[in-house]
C-alpha cells in the first residue's frame, strides 16, 4: 500500500502502513514502534463497514490465509440457553438441587460457584422476592431458566455502561417478533411475567425485556458442549452466507475465535453460517426467516440444484432422474418438476413425504446401524443420492462404523471387510459435499479426514505382508499421513472441553506412527 495516509502518532504525512491490518498509517518505523502498544488491541485484518441492506458487516483489509485468526472476541454476556435443564449458574454443569445459593436459592454445583461473578445478576435481582427461589424440576427442561440470560443482559444497564451500549446496539427485530403471536406470548409468560411477578422486579420495562430476548435470539452464539449461549460485540457483525469463508470455535473461557476457513482476499466480506451448511435450502430458509428475520439470496440459495449437488432434490418416480427440483425457484415453490421428463409433484405431496421421512430419521439414533442402512435403501428411489436426509445418515454411519466394541457394534479391527469398505466410501461421499458447502479448514472436514484415514489404515493392516510395501500401499499410507496432519491441525483448534479437540490429539499421536511407517518404505 502506498502513501496518502496520516500518521497515527504525529498527524504528518504517512507512507507506511501496519503490515497486519493495513488500516493504520505511520510516517516511519519509529512512530510505528511507539504506537504499537496502543494499536495492538485494535490491530485486526478487517474493518467494520455498514450498508442499508446488510447493516454492519466485516470486510478484509488484506488477504487472510486459511487457518489465520481473524478475531478473538470476549463475551459481553454468557448464560444458559433458553431451552435447558437446571444448571449451575456459576459453571453451567447440570445440577440436582442438593446445593443451593445461600443468598437467593438458585441451585449451584457446590460452594466453589457461590462467589462466581457470573451468578451475581440473578442472585441480586432474585432477592427482591422476599423468599428464596425454589427450583423443583431437574434433569428435564426447566422453563424457569429462560429468564437467566435476559436478566444478565439487563443487569448491564446500570452496572456496565460500555457493555450495555455494545449489547443495545445489536439488532433485536423487535417489531417483526411482536407480529408473531407465538413468540410474543411465550416470552411474555415465561420471561417477562416471571421476572416481574415471580421475582417481584420492577426495574425493567416489558419492552426492554422483550428487546433483550430478541437480541439474544438474533445474535447469540450457542457454545458446543455446555448448555451456554454467548453474546459477542464484534462476532455478531459477521455476515451470513450458506457457504461461509470462516469458522468459529470457543476456548475454555468461552471466548469466540474466528478463523479463515479458506483464503479471504482483500476487500471480501467475512462470512459465517447462521445455519448448518449441510441442511437443505428449505430448512436453512425456515431457520433464517423465523430466528434472524431475513431471506438469504446467496448463489447457493438461488440454485435449485444447490450447485449441482442436488442436496434437496428428489428422484423422479417416472424416469428415475434424481433432479426433481423446486419450481419456479427454491424461494417460491409452487410445485416440483423433473428436469428430464414431464413428471411433477405438488408441494403438498413433497411436504408430506419429507415430514414422514424426517420422523423416521429421528428414530435412527436409538437403533442399530443396520436400521440406518435400511433407511438409505428405502429412500433410494424417492430421494436424490445426496439428499440432506441421506447425507445426514451417511455422515453418522461414517463416524459410527468401528467406533465402539461389542456384539452389536464391532470396533474397527472387528469390522467385516464390506463394512470397512463401506465406511471409507461414506467418508469420501460426505467429504465431497463438505468441500462444497463447508470449504477449507473446517471442523467437519477434520472429523471426516480422521475417519477416512482410520478405515484406510485398517485396510492396509489387513493386507498380506508382501503387499504392504508396494507402491500402491505407500500411496495409501501417504494419504493417511496427510489426512492425519490436517485433521490434527484443524481439530486441536477446538476447545479442550470438546470431543473434537481430543480426536485432534489422537490424530497427532497416530501421525508419528504413520510418518515412521512411510519413512521405512522410502
Amino acid at each position: 500500500m502506498g502513501g496518502g495516509g496520516v500518521c497515527a502518532v504525529c498527524g504528518g504525512e504517512a507512507s507506511q502502513w501496519c503490515g497486519r491490518c493495513h488500516n493504520t498509517a505511520y510516517c516511519g518505523k519509529e512512530h510505528q514502534k511507539e504506537h504499537w502498544k496502543e494499536h495492538k488491541p485494535n490491530c485486526s485484518p478487517y474493518r467494520i463497514c455498514e450498508s442499508e441492506q446488510l447493516g454492519r458487516y466485516l470486510e478484509a483489509t488484506r488477504d487472510i490465509n486459511p487457518g489465520e485468526i481473524i478475531m478473538k472476541d470476549l463475551p459481553i454476556v454468557l448464560g444458559p440457553r433458553q431451552v435447558t435443564v437446571a444448571v449451575c449458574l456459576g459453571c453451567f454443569t447440570p445440577v440436582n438441587g442438593s446445593y443451593k445459593c445461600v443468598l437467593c436459592g438458585w441451585p449451584l454445583c457446590g460452594p466453589q460457584c457461590l462467589q462466581s461473578p457470573m451468578h451475581l445478576p440473578e442472585c441480586h435481582i432474585s432477592r427482591n422476592r422476599g423468599s428464596k427461589v425454589e427450583v423443583k424440576k431437574f434433569m428435564q427442561v426447566n422453563e424457569m431458566y429462560e429468564c437467566i440470560t435476559p436478566l444478565r443482559c439487563l443487569w448491564l444497564k446500570e452496572k456496565d455502561k460500555a457493555r450495555w451500549n455494545a449489547l443495545w446496539s445489536m439488532e433485536s427485530h423487535l417489531k417483526e417478533r411482536q407480529s408473531i403471536a407465538e413468540i410474543q406470548e411465550h416470552n411474555q409468560k415465561n420471561i417477562v411475567d416471571f421476572i416481574n411477578k415471580y421475582l417481584n422486579t420492577t426495574c425493567f420495562t416489558d419492552e426492554e425485556i422483550h428487546t433483550v430476548c430478541g437480541i439474544i435470539d438474533v445474535n447469540g452464539f450457542e457454545i458446543p458442549g455446555p448448555n451456554v449461549v454467548g453474546l459477542y460485540g464484534k462476532a455478531c457483525m459477521l455476515e451470513h452466507n450458506c457457504i461461509p469463508n470462516s469458522t468459529r470455535t470457543f476456548d475454555q473461557e468461552f471466548n469466540i475465535v474466528i478463523r479463515a476457513a479458506v483464503k479471504i482476499p482483500k476487500g471480501s466480506h467475512i462470512t459465517t453460517s447462521y445455519t448448518d451448511p449441510m441442511w437443505g435450502t428449505a430448512n436453512r430458509e425456515m431457520h433464517l426467516l423465523t430466528t434472524k428475520f431475513f431471506r438469504c439470496t446467496c448463489t447457493r440459495c438461488k440454485d435449485p440444484s444447490e450447485l449441482g449437488t442436488h442436496l434437496s432434490s428428489l428422484r423422479c418416480c417416472q424416469c428415475g432422474s434424481q433432479a426433481v427440483l423446486p419450481s419456479p425457484s427454491p424461494q417460491d415453490i409452487q410445485f416440483w418438476q423433473c428436469s428430464t421428463c414431464p413428471g411433477r409433484l405438488t408441494e403438498e405431496q413433497v411436504s408430506s413425504y419429507l415430514k414422514g421421512t424426517g420422523e423416521k430419521l429421528v428414530t435412527l439414533k436409538d437403533l442399530p446401524l443396520s436400521a440406518s442402512e435400511a433407511f438409505l435403501k428405502s429412500t433410494a428411489n424417492r430421494l436424490s443420492e445426496n439428499h440432506y436426509y441421506r447425507s445426514d445418515v451417511k455422515l453418522a454411519l461414517a463416524q459410527m462404523y468401528g467406533r465402539t466394541g461389542g456384539p452389536k457394534q464391532p470396533d474397527l479391527k472387528e469390522l467385516a471387510k464390506e463394512q470397512l469398505e463401506r465406511k471409507e466410501a461414506l467418508c469420501r461421499e460426505v467429504l465431497k459435499l463438505a468441500t462444497v458447502f463447508c470449504p477449507g479448514e473446517t471442523r467437519l472436514r477434520g472429523l471426516l479426514l480422521y475417519e477416512l484415514q482410520a478405515s484406510c489404515r485398517e485396510k492396509h493392516r489387513r493386507q498380506p505382508k508382501k503387499l504392504k510395501y508396494t507402491e500402491q500401499a505407500k500411496t495409501v499410507l501417504k494419504e493417511c499421513e496427510d489426512a492425519l496432519r490436517e485433521a490434527s491441525r484443524i481439530l486441536q483448534r477446538e476447545s479442550p472441553l470438546q470431543q473434537e479437540y481430543h480426536i485432534g490429539l489422537q490424530a497427532e499421536s497416530e501421525l508419528a506412527e504413520v510418518t515412521a511407517q512411510v519413512a521405512k518404505m522410502r
